[in-house]
């Protein structure tokens, strides 16, 4: 019965920690993803309105694609944490 408990506990801590890493990285990837969607619509903006598909303007539709999921999951992540804290 030792035993059984010891690997409980052990895969439960790692499944834990394991969470709270991908939870970190989404949490950077969205940063970093949200930087560079500012930086591109920046230049965007100095461009002005040409018409034309510039690599700020496609960068900045392709950023959306990723930003929109993370920030779900950020928000996910803040609903978490908020309910462990009222608990």
């Amino acid at each position: 019965m030792i035993s059984t408990v010891t690997t409980t506990t052990v895969t439960t801590i790692a499944s834990t920690t394991m969470a709270a890493g991908f939870g970190l990285l989404a949490t950077m990837a969205l940063i970093v993803l949200l930087i560079t969607k500012e930086l591109a619509g920046s230049g965007v903006q100095s461009a002005g309105s040409t018409g034309e598909l510039t690599v700020s303007r496609a960068l900045d539709r392709v950023l959306s694609v990723a930003i929109v999921p993370l920030l779900f999951v950020f928000g996910y992540i803040v609903i978490v944490k908020i309910i462990a804290v009222l608990r």
